[in-house]
């Protein structure tokens, strides 16, 4: 009896660990290939870094999952490939990915034939990957009916979803507004289909947008928050960023700031003013209005956790922004802060060489901006900070190549 019970314990963990989630490869991306190739599968690759947090989120919560284990063992060989280190660098490359996750799958020839962009929940990535193994759905046959003129609406609404779910916004803009084209604008204010419209991208005071801000009691109805918010504030948002490069008169700004304030309210994207007025000093000329107003915003915060890292934020809008870097007491000003917060070891030391290693960068001393960037490297690691994040592995390059 004692042998029947510890044999049964030992089947019932072996099958708990069969469910365990996706069996993710331990070998090299060309094994796998090889392995999907003999097997008659496709192999599907998550493309990965090891800063990225949707990436940590879909290895914690959703590829443990038993229901997605089960799909994805059945039917794909399946990889995790760090896209910034070892092969995962040339990968990188030739499937450019450019966001991540990106979940490819792949053929045996090498092809990505599907792709999946972005933290998905259990049954989208289920769903997504079912296209990849259906020929019709996938993102290169779908394009090429598209551009043979296919317009029937259940194909559109097809590739519109396929292009989403690559956070391909600019094509499915297009697309969204194929599919409108053959109804009318008003049929798509529903629950289950104004998806299309945000997919549209209307800009802001055109006949589609002025129609969907005439009706945004409805809209407020049907649409998630943050949908409603994106259809009609962000491109409001997008109106006044534009307007405030040919703008001269700060008046006029605020007035044009209040006038679309009252067609949709957009205090919810932050203290618009306080950042269009930075943009309208930077754009007329008026830099030491900026730095000096920048300062004195920053130096509200101290005591805070955040007033280091927001002059890191400022160092990096002066190193981005030509005319601010060139402004030579605004620079060296800016310069000298830097030096004080990378001596002061409570507070200061780890952000204020990484300001120094780029403001160094930027004037080309090497050999400064480089012991610079040692002290940051070793306080940051000390402290448990990342270093493998793009920002840090981009300077060290940068510096390295003057």
């Amino acid at each position: 009896m004692k042998k029947i019970l510890t044999l049964l314990a030992v089947v019932l963990v072996c099958n708990v660990s069969f469910a365990q989630g996706v069996s993710f490869e331990h070998s090299s991306f060309n094994e796998a290939l090889a392995k999907a190739k003999k097997e008659n599968k496709l192999l599907f690759m998550d493309c990965f870094t090891t800063w990225c947090g949707p990436c940590k989120w879909m290895t914690k919560e959703i590829f443990p999952q038993e229901e997605v284990g089960n799909f994805f063992n059945e039917n794909f060989i399946s990889i995790k490939v760090d896209m910034e280190k070892g092969e995962g660098i040339d990968l990188n490359k030739k499937y450019g990915v450019q966001a991540y996750p990106t979940l490819l799958f792949i053929d045996g020839n090498g092809n990505a034939v599907h792709k999946l962009v972005g933290g998905k929940q259990a049954e989208d990535l289920i769903e997504g990957a079912k296209s990849a193994l259906n020929p019709n759905l996938r993102i290169d046959v779908l394009k090429e009916k598209y551009i043979a003129g296919n317009r029937d609406y259940n194909f559109l609404t097809t590739y519109l979803k396929a292009l989403n779910d690559q956070y391909d916004k600019e094509n499915a803009s297009i697309v969204a507004k194929d599919i409108i084209a053959l109804s009318s604008l008003d049929k798509f204010i529903t629950k289950d289909l104004f998806y299309i419209i945000a997919s549209a991208q209307y800009p802001y005071n055109s006949k589609a947008y002025n129609y969907l801000l005439e009706n945004k009691l409805q809209i407020k109805e049907i649409a998630e928050d943050y949908t409603y918010n994106s259809v009609l504030g962000s491109p409001i948002m997008a109106h006044l960023k534009a307007y405030v490069k040919n703008c001269k008169s700060l008046k006029k700004l605020y007035t044009e700031i209040e006038r679309c304030n009252k067609q949709f309210d957009i205090s919810g994207f932050g203290d618009i003013s306080k950042n269009l007025t930075y943009t309208f000093y930077i754009e007329n000329n008026q830099l030491k209005k900026w730095y000096n107003g920048k300062i004195e915003d920053v130096e509200a915060l101290k005591g805070d956790q955040k007033y280091i890292y927001v002059y890191n934020s400022i160092c990096d809008e002066i190193l981005r922004t030509p005319k601010l870097a060139a402004e030579t007491s605004i620079f060296n000003d800016f310069l000298k802060k830097a030096q004080d917060f990378s001596s002061d070891k409570e507070t200061g030391i780890i952000m204020g060489n990484l300001m120094l290693a780029k403001l160094y960068l930027h004037k080309k001393e090497k050999e400064n901006a480089l012991n610079a960037f040692n002290v940051f490297f070793e306080e940051n690691k000390k402290a448990g900070g990342n270093n493998t994040h793009p920002s840090v592995t981009n300077l060290k390059r940068a510096i390295e190549t003057i």
